[in-house]
C-alpha cells in the first residue's frame, strides 16, 4: 500500500481511517438491508397478483356456459 505523503499522517487525526472504513461498511451494509427489504415486498406483490390472477380465471371460467362438448 502506498505511504501517505509527508505532513499528512499528522494532520488527519488518529483512526480516521478506521473510522472512514467503518463508516463505509456501515452504509453497505445498510443498503443491502434495503434492497433485501424491497425485494421481499415484491416478493409478496408477486403473491398478491398471483392470487388475484388465479381468482379471475376461476371467475371467467365460472360465466362460460358448459357445452355437451366439455
Amino acid at each position: 500500500m502506498p505511504t501517505l505523503p509527508p505532513g499528512l499522517r499528522e494532520w488527519l487525526p488518529s483512526g480516521f481511517f478506521t473510522a472512514l472504513l467503518g463508516l463505509i461498511w456501515y452504509e453497505a451494509k445498510a443498503s443491502e438491508a434495503r434492497v433485501n427489504k424491497r425485494i421481499d415486498e415484491l416478493r409478496d406483490d408477486m403473491k398478491e397478483i398471483r392470487q388475484d390472477v388465479k381468482t379471475l380465471l376461476l371467475q371467467q371460467a365460472a360465466k362460460q356456459p358448459v357445452t355437451p362438448e366439455r
